[in-house]
């Protein structure tokens, strides 16, 4: 266990706390040779557990500096079961220097932790980290979340029945801007969001050439990706976005 100064938390192996629910992503593989280590600290006001992660490497070692740092909430209502990111590091200090994050580590991190978000719950990305500014600008300009790097991300991952968009960014206690992805309740529950997520998505696209153009680039596959498969998985024949 690490120790502390007053004031200070106290961080410890979560492998100390064989019950939590995210001991079961402990020691996950993400990349090659490149494994999960959590860590937990004390709970806050409203009994979520504070945690954070490194990455371990075997050709690297583990990392000085956690790559994530999150909240995590359990309870006997649907919504009351949620994992927040706080904070991405997209480079990280090892014994050899510096190294940035891959996009597919990222990925695996984020998929890896969205496991122990049970069916209605949600999982909350930030978007003010260097990582995510895309995001943040996709965002700004209106973009669907569902087809913004990191609302598709969430998607793919199944976090993506429906969002919330928190863009509140003066801090205390609303913390950094956030992307909140849901999971579905059940079978209905997903048919009903995938269709609003459809109509939003080709509702939108009369708005698509107001976007920068390096907007327009990283977005237009994203949209068509995600409409070929919501239009898959809703049974609606394969065609065209509704152009402007």
């Amino acid at each position: 266990m690490s120790g502390s100064s007053r004031g200070t938390p106290v961080w410890k192996p979560i492998s100390e706390e064989l019950e939590h629910e995210l001991f079961f992503v402990n020691g996950r593989e993400v990349g090659d040779g490149v494994f999960l280590q959590i860590e937990l600290g004390p709970k806050n006001k409203v009994g979520s557990s504070n945690f954070r992660v490194f990455l371990d490497s075997r050709d690297l070692g583990r990392s000085r500096f956690p790559v994530v740092m999150g909240l995590q909430n359990s309870g006997k209502f649907p919504g009351f079961n949620w994992l927040e990111i706080i904070l991405f590091a997209d480079v990280l200090e090892f014994d050899q220097g510096q190294v940035k994050v891959p996009e597919s580590i990222d990925l695996n991190i984020i998929a890896a932790l969205s496991e122990i978000v049970p069916s209605g719950g949600h999982l909350m990305v930030e978007y003010d980290s260097i990582r995510r500014k895309t995001t943040a600008r996709a965002l700004a300009a209106g973009v669907p979340p569902i087809i913004t790097p990191l609302g598709s991300m969430m998607f793919s991952i199944g976090c993506g029945v429906a969002f919330k968009d928190w863009y509140i960014s003066e801090g205390g206690r609303e913390g950094p801007r956030k992307l909140q992805g849901f999971k579905a309740i059940d079978s209905h529950h997903e048919n009903l969001r995938f269709g609003q997520s459809l109509d939003s998505i080709e509702d939108w696209m009369s708005s698509f050439r107001e976007l920068d153009w390096d907007l327009q680039i990283l977005i237009r596959p994203l949209a068509d990706a995600t409409v070929t498969l919501l239009r898959s998985k809703l049974e609606i024949p394969h065609g065209p976005i509704k152009r402007p």
